[in-house]
């Protein structure tokens, strides 16, 4: 027999991206854990953020969005590794909207 996968409340996001070019991202959102068994979570979230270039690319706005998706594996401490792949866009407010796609390995701590 296959269960329904099993849905958690929506969670908090913060968070930072500091390349090393001078850039800065700064975002805060909400994410829905969805569970594939007891260890295994798909996480799909959406955050919005204040983007400055410094050196880095020209993204069009300063308001940009990320929506991302991950799948990971979580300890019994919930702190989880796992893949995300993100897409940062400012929804074509502006004239310019290159967006920017990363795939990512990660680790997580449980706050």
């Amino acid at each position: 027999r296959i269960g329904l996968p099993k849905f958690r409340i929506a969670q908090a996001i913060m968070g930072a991206l500091v390349p090393f070019n001078g850039s800065l991202y700064l975002y805060g959102g909400f994410g829905l854990d969805i569970f594939l068994g007891r260890h295994v979570v798909i996480t799909p979230s959406f955050c919005p953020g204040v983007y400055f270039q410094g050196k880095g690319k020209n993204l069009g706005y300063p308001l940009e969005f990320r929506s991302s998706v991950e799948i990971a594996y979580v300890f019994t401490n919930r702190s989880r590794i796992g893949v995300q792949g993100y897409h940062i866009s400012n929804g074509s407010m502006a004239g310019k909207n290159p967006g920017e796609e990363s795939l990512l390995l990660f680790y997580a701590l449980h706050l």
